[in-house]
């Protein structure tokens, strides 16, 4: 069950975003316009306030602030993070339909910038900005836009789309008419260039004075590999089993390179930490080349999936797919490690026995642990006496334990991860006694 202090967490980061991202709107409500204007007039004014103010607390969400983000899974900030700029990109164009209403095909040619006033332009290329950072987004795979060159262009359009937005507001007449309102936006607008100073500035130049070394790379089966790391000059960090960093690699932490990865070590064995990746993608690709002596930049830890979230279960049930058993060894380490008495039950698909990585540490944990492992093989080689096929509701059903409460943990691909959701909601697990998380944040 999640504890006192992660509701409170919870309450905190709900009560907070939505004061920042309303506070513009009372502020018009509590300041009415020197002019007095009609209702059409202040509902876009209001659409356009709304619109800016929800780009700006984009920031908040994605800023990784680790004393608000533990009672959320990082897939779900990301995934509100992808649904706040949908309804940003519609109050933004709810603005100028507000605002010209009838007339609003007339003032179209405004939709080439250099024909609009100076003060309309800087709101239509806020706008454009926004459009961008949307359809990249979304159609990022689509476009065969590398990772790293598409978190540069998000971060600039992103800035851009907040910044002309600013100045668009500021200057199209409503927030001059009231002193009062004109610094308090200003006060505003500082907030937020103070914190993608923090983002961009501060936080990369504190991990660039806090490196990791690489000590170890092993070859996993499967196209996996293994990185130790060790912190250089620092004492490094603790964290929960189950939780994650952002991994910089053979580039500067100025560079926004970093890319998410589970540990897969023993929590009790920081401040030496392990991450272990599958080659998925080009830098997945270039991490299996690193050799020891390698710097690297770590951020974390970050993410709530972890044994600690359930310290009173009667025993623990992970249901892994491929790389997705990195978290799940990391917990499973941290137990033996412990001395943990308890039965727990790990599930874990796979294509091929060949391609199955962590088995060899499986079956070492099965003598610390009082564990069950059961493999799940989509082509098994002949006279496989185990589990076949994909992780079913059926083949959970058969293998679940039927007393105690246990916490249940899920991670691997996508359609898996969908799949064994829904088979465990049949199956009458509580969803407080599920976790999991993703990693396809976009």
């Amino acid at each position: 069950m999640p504890t006192l202090r992660d509701l409170t967490r919870a309450g905190l980061w709900i009560g907070l975003y939505a004061l920042l991202a309303l506070w513009p709107l009372l502020l018009l409500l509590s300041v009415p316009a020197a002019w007095g204007g009609s209702f059409t007039t202040e509902l876009a004014s209001a659409l356009g306030f709304l619109a800016i103010s929800l780009m700006a607390m984009q920031f908040v969400l994605t800023a990784r602030f680790q004393w608000l983000a533990p009672p959320f899974g990082t897939d779900l900030v990301y995934a509100f993070h992808r649904h706040i700029t949908v309804a940003a990109l519609v109050f933004a164009l709810l603005h100028p339909v507000a605002l010209f209403g009838s007339s609003l095909r007339g003032a179209l040619h405004y939709l080439w910038p250099w024909s609009a006033p100076w003060e309309v332009a800087f709101g239509v290329w806020s706008l454009y900005a926004l459009v961008l950072v949307a359809l990249t987004s979304w159609w990022r795979k689509r476009l065969k836009l590398p990772y790293e060159a598409w978190r540069r262009l998000h971060g600039v359009l992103a800035v851009a789309a907040v910044a002309v937005g600013v100045w668009h507001a500021l200057w199209a007449g409503r927030l001059l008419s009231r002193p009062v309102v004109r610094w308090l936006w200003f006060a505003w607008t500082l907030s937020w260039v103070a914190l993608i100073v923090r983002v961009r500035v501060v936080k990369p130049l504190w991990l660039r004075r806090h490196p990791w070394k690489v000590v170890e790379v092993r070859r996993e089966p499967g196209d996996a590999v293994t990185l130790a790391l060790e912190p250089v000059g620092h004492e490094g960090f603790r964290f929960r089993a189950g939780q994650f960093g952002w991994l910089t690699l053979g580039a500067s932490p100025f560079a926004a390179a970093e890319h998410p990865f589970s540990f897969s070590s023993s929590s009790q064995a920081a401040p030496r930490l392990e991450l272990s990746v599958k080659a998925l993608g080009d830098f997945t690709r270039r991490l299996q080349s690193a050799g020891p002596g390698a710097v690297a930049y770590l951020d974390g830890p970050y993410g709530s999936m972890s044994i600690d979230t359930f310290p009173d279960a009667d025993g623990y049930v992970f249901i892994a797919g491929g790389i997705g058993m990195a978290p799940c060894l990391s917990m499973l380490r941290t137990l033996a490690d412990r001395g943990d008495r308890r039965h727990h039950l790990v599930v874990y698909g796979s294509s091929e026995w060949e391609r199955t990585a962590f088995r060899d540490e499986l079956a070492a944990l099965q003598g610390r642990l009082d564990l069950k492992v059961v493999h799940v093989l989509e082509r098994p080689p002949e006279g496989w006496p185990g589990e076949r096929g994909l992780v079913t509701e059926a083949l959970l059903d058969r293998w679940l334990p039927r007393r105690g409460r246990h916490g249940h943990f899920v991670c691997g691909p996508k359609p898996m991860m969908d799949a064994v959701e829904l088979a465990l909601a049949r199956l009458g697990v509580p969803l407080a006694d599920l976790h999991s998380e993703r990693f396809d944040l976009v």
